[in-house]
């Protein structure tokens, strides 16, 4: 049982690797022989994602073993048949029917309220359940704000629209940011990976050590330098704090400070070395593609 247990374990990461290489490669071609069509671009880059999301982060977890297996593929299978039903239709979507006119089926409806859950559970899954709980706020204040009084009224919106614009439109779910993350920001995160597994991520550590390690409060100062350089590469504070604070964390503890306040400037350092050039996390792409300057050109003088 225990070798079937293990097999079964080697063989899931083994699909795993495989989905996350040809998603990468994926990435990379587009990114060097050009963009595909923007809905296509971003249905792949958002289904990909969401199957590697499913597959790595579970559910539950029960004494560090993944359990509920059976909700899981659920997820899965949705994720799937979601997106394929939109990658199998492209030209009926695009071409033949009319957005907002032509009413819905009854697939689409169901296909487009398992597209939205599943946002709302990959956002439980990754960041937790308050910013979910946020979002679940504003999808009700969509239909309910035609009931309110004074600034919060609007003119309300229909269940079949709501649906319409997040699954089937480049306006919800596969908005600008989901283009901006399909287009840039995957690069770098691709690129970031690349230099953290290569062992750069300890290079720009000792950089940071010699910068800062002379002076007093060192460690700390190291963290925030550390991140400073990882986020120039990375452009994510997840990654900025995993990579570096796997490093800073355990110094600052070692001469004193306590957990909670190592764990502290890791976490700020992180947040303000995701905004270092010339990555800047999402938030700059996203700026540059909602004004439609290009993100190259340098900011002239009033």
């Amino acid at each position: 049982m225990a070798e079937n247990g293990k097999e079964k374990s080697g063989l899931f990461k083994y699909i795993i690797a495989g989905l996350a290489i040809a998603y990468t490669l994926f990435h990379l071609y587009t990114g060097y022989f050009g963009m595909g069509e923007a809905y296509i671009q971003r249905i792949i880059h958002f289904g990909g994602g969401s199957l590697l999301l499913f597959l790595i982060i579970p559910m539950r977890k029960d004494k560090g073993k993944r359990t509920l297996w059976a909700v899981d593929l659920l997820w899965i299978a949705g994720i799937v048949i979601s997106m394929g039903y939109l990658l199998w239709n492209y030209i009926y979507i695009m071409t033949e029917r009319f957005r907002f006119v032509t009413a819905l089926t009854t697939t689409e409806r169901i296909l487009g309220i398992i597209s939205v859950l599943l946002v709302l559970e990959g956002i439980r899954r990754t960041t937790g359940l308050i910013l979910a709980s946020v979002v679940v706020a504003f999808i009700v204040y969509t239909f309910v704000g035609q009931y309110l009084p004074g600034i919060f009224h609007h003119a309300g919106v229909s269940f079949d629209i709501f649906i319409e614009q997040q699954y089937m439109t480049l306006e919800g779910i596969f908005g600008i940011p989901i283009g901006v993350s399909s287009t840039y920001v995957i690069l770098f995160i691709i690129f970031g990976a690349f230099l953290e597994k290569s062992g750069f991520g300890n290079f720009l550590f000792k950089i940071a050590t010699g910068v800062a390690g002379r002076f007093r409060g060192g460690p700390a100062k190291i963290a925030v330098v550390a991140s400073g350089l990882m986020g120039m590469i990375s452009g994510s504070s997840t990654a900025n704090a995993v990579t570096t604070g796997a490093f800073t964390i355990p110094l600052m503890k070692k001469i004193g400070y306590r957990p909670y306040f190592a764990g502290a400037v890791e976490a700020a350092a992180s947040c303000g070395g995701q905004i270092m050039p010339p990555v800047m996390a999402a938030t700059a792409f996203v700026m540059a593609e909602y004004t439609g300057i290009p993100y190259i050109t340098a900011r002239q003088p009033v």
